[in-house]
């Protein structure tokens, strides 16, 4: 967050989905746990399919998947989310944030 360039963070137990920290008013759901598991699980099909995934009631689009991370956009906002042995390190940003410096932000703590 003190990048400026990171609207909402939590990182999150693969597990269980289960929320470790987050800044304070991210929000996060199961239903969000597991659309997150299942594009990383198929990443190849989030990326060409219709399937969207939603965190905080926004829908977005994957742009990159892997199985190390995930990036995805809704008009000028967008998510990304970086998977570790045990966690997924979850942030968004908006339009007026760089995507860049976000992503930038979340895979050195991946």
């Amino acid at each position: 967050l003190s990048t400026r360039h990171v609207q909402h963070a939590a990182i999150i137990k693969r597990k269980d989905g289960s929320v470790k920290a987050k800044s304070a008013l991210f929000e996060f759901n199961p239903a969000d746990y597991n659309k997150i598991l299942a594009a990383f699980d198929n990443p190849r099909e989030v990326r060409t399919g219709e399937a969207a995934i939603t965190l905080m009631d926004v829908a977005y689009r994957a742009v990159r998947a892997d199985n190390l991370s995930l990036y995805a956009k809704n008009d000028k906002s967008g998510i990304i989310v970086a998977k570790t042995h045990g966690h997924f390190i979850l942030s968004t940003y908006d339009g007026t944030m760089f995507a860049s410096v976000c992503a930038e932000a979340v895979e050195k703590l991946g």
